[in-house]
């Protein structure tokens, strides 16, 4: 669904005012910051282009001598500077570390060429959430089955002392099949986020997607997990009410409604939304954290409506005889499956017994 903001920069400089302005960045990214395929990084030969985001590319890649396939993200040259360092780029790769957790996309190790900075993590196989729903809206059986998946992931970062702060659609990738039991969520650049603790590189700035960001970001409060769970009530509104909760056409107007507009109600553009669904929604979208629910009671929720939406399939039981064979002993000879009970075999077998007393009569 196509968004009605322009801004899907990383971050904006802004000043510590309540509202800020959003002015835009001094500069962009180039065509020439894009490498061609066949060019080499160090031991890696670069394939095609994987993704692009505001402050650098993803591409496959190939080892030359192993034939070993990677990902590899590579910082655009253009935005390299003062204010957006190397150093600052390959934080990422350590971010991510910290998070012991199988959603979050595997680093494997980083590097400088030349003035070039780069990442080398697994390769996926499936798409970004944001490009699923660009094709066709998602069933909302599945679409709270990914909210779930992403709720484990962030409760493994919370627990870690770091906030993701960039949730969004093109963020959240499905792998085509599952790579650890039942799990299919990986989340995505961890560039910009906040760790407890620890200097902000990122102070003085908005750093995330302004669709997606909560109050506090805008206001540059101390982040918590809470931020992470607007970002989530966010994501949690495009795919099952099919818009964003907020929107509007200009980068200005859009923090104003963030920082003062009250949320809607998922029920405006979900008439049948369960009515706990719809009263999470509403408080994750608080603008005061500490108004916000856990993650636990949101994962509870989450989990209620799934199954009021896509209720859980009853296993048809297996078709039996009425009266089953019986053995010499007049014992059933058929094993009865558990609905049956010990009540229906104690009266298959004296069914069995007076039909045979029967036949026994002159």
């Amino acid at each position: 669904m196509a968004q009605a903001i322009t801004a899907e920069h990383v971050a904006i400089a802004r000043p510590v005012c309540e509202p800020p302005p959003i002015p835009r960045p001094r500069r962009a990214a180039t065509a020439g910051d894009l490498l061609e395929v066949g060019t080499r990084l160090g031991p890696w030969r670069i394939g095609e282009a994987l993704g692009r985001g505001g402050m650098a590319a993803v591409y496959a890649a190939v080892h030359a001598s192993f034939g070993e396939q990677l990902a590899i993200k590579v910082a655009h040259r253009s935005l390299l500077g003062q204010q957006y360092t190397p150093e600052m780029f390959l934080r990422e790769a350590r971010v991510a570390s910290m998070v012991p957790h199988p959603g979050v996309v595997q680093m494997l190790s980083s590097g400088t060429q030349g003035d070039r900075p780069y990442i080398l993590m697994e390769k996926l196989s499936g798409a970004t959430v944001g490009k699923k729903l660009a094709k066709h809206a998602l069933p909302r059986a599945e679409a709270i089955d990914i909210l779930l998946e992403l709720c484990d992931i962030l409760r493994a970062t919370h627990k870690a002392g770091v906030v993701h702060r960039d949730l969004k659609l093109d963020n959240v990738f499905v792998v085509d099949a599952p790579y650890d039991g039942d799990r299919r969520v990986k989340l995505l650049d961890w560039g910009v986020a906040y760790v407890e603790h620890e200097p902000d590189p990122f102070r003085g700035l908005i750093a995330g997607t302004l669709t997606y960001v909560a109050p506090e970001q805008i206001r540059g409060e101390v982040l918590t997990g809470a931020c992470d769970v607007y970002s989530l009530a966010v994501i949690a509104f495009q795919l099952l009410c099919g818009r964003p909760p907020f929107a509007a056409s200009s980068d200005l107007k859009l923090v104003h409604m963030h920082l003062r507009t009250p949320p809607p109600r998922p029920r405006t553009a979900w008439p049948q939304a369960p009515e706990a669904l719809d009263e999470l929604l509403y408080a994750m979208l608080a603008k005061h954290p500490k108004q916000r629910p856990s993650l636990d009671e949101v994962i509870r929720v989450l989990e209620e409506a799934r199954d009021e939406i896509a209720p859980v399939r009853r296993r048809a039981v297996t078709a039996v005889p009425v009266f089953p064979p019986v053995d010499v002993l007049g014992r059933a000879a058929l094993p009865l499956p558990v609905p049956f009970g010990a009540a229906w075999i104690g009266l298959a077998i004296t069914v069995a017994a007076f039909a045979s007393l029967l036949s026994a009569l002159p």
